[in-house]
């Protein structure tokens, strides 16, 4: 399915858009946002850290950072017969997603079961049909290259992924590589100019976070 079909008179996946604005007042005041020294997955320390998961919490955000995704999707004409949160952070905005767009859901495990089926991806789908990686925080796109290659093996189509956030560290690039187009609601960038508007760091220390980013992993 093209995305395009589920667009409402609007414009946007549900008639109501979410400007990034809008989405970034909402994650704000739930804390997402941490400054400090913490770790990646990678081992690399970040003088930023975005606390995504805390979403989970916060349902009305849950639905709006969704609802954000799928209007790229609508508005970008991405093609999307399933749709695949990357395990497992990913997962409750991806079961929004697919509800949203009314597009079957699929779920791919960590690792393959011992037991039942044994099988790695869950869920009804058609080899040759085109899946859709939603993500929530993007670093190198490491995850999201993990996801698309196992749906791959399943003769599945893997062509975009959309991310609630990209940090702005190379994830672009790197899923380029792999034949995935890259897209995100918010961006480092965004994040970081309005917490300069919230006069919680200033324009010196913006572009001190933006240089410590582009060191390599």
């Amino acid at each position: 399915m093209v995305a395009d079909e589920a667009k409402s008179p609007s414009g946007s996946a549900t008639g109501d858009v979410v400007t990034e604005d809008r989405l970034f007042q909402a994650l704000y005041g739930m804390e997402v946002f941490r400054l400090g020294e913490y770790y990646l997955k990678s081992g690399q320390m970040t003088p930023i850290y975005i606390d995504l998961r805390r979403i989970i919490s916060h349902p009305k955000t849950l639905r709006m950072a969704a609802q954000a995704i799928c209007d790229i999707i609508v508005a970008k004409g991405l093609q999307c017969d399933y749709v695949v949160g990357v395990p497992y952070a990913a997962l409750p905005l991806a079961t929004h997603v697919s509800d949203i767009l009314d597009v079957p859901m699929l779920m791919k495990r960590k690792e393959v079961k011992s037991y039942g089926t044994g099988k790695l991806i869950e869920g009804v789908y058609q080899p040759g049909g085109t899946a859709l990686v939603v993500e929530d925080v993007v670093t190198s796109g490491e995850s999201i290259r993990e996801t698309a290659e196992a749906l791959r093996n399943e003769g599945l189509k893997v062509t975009d992924a959309v991310a609630v956030l990209d940090r702005q560290q190379g994830g672009t690039k790197e899923l380029a590589k792999a034949t995935i187009n890259f897209h995100s609601v918010l961006t480092m960038e965004k994040i970081l100019d309005g917490m300069i508007a919230k006069n919680q760091i200033t324009e010196e220390r913006k572009k001190e976070i933006i240089e410590h980013l582009k060191k390599p992993f």
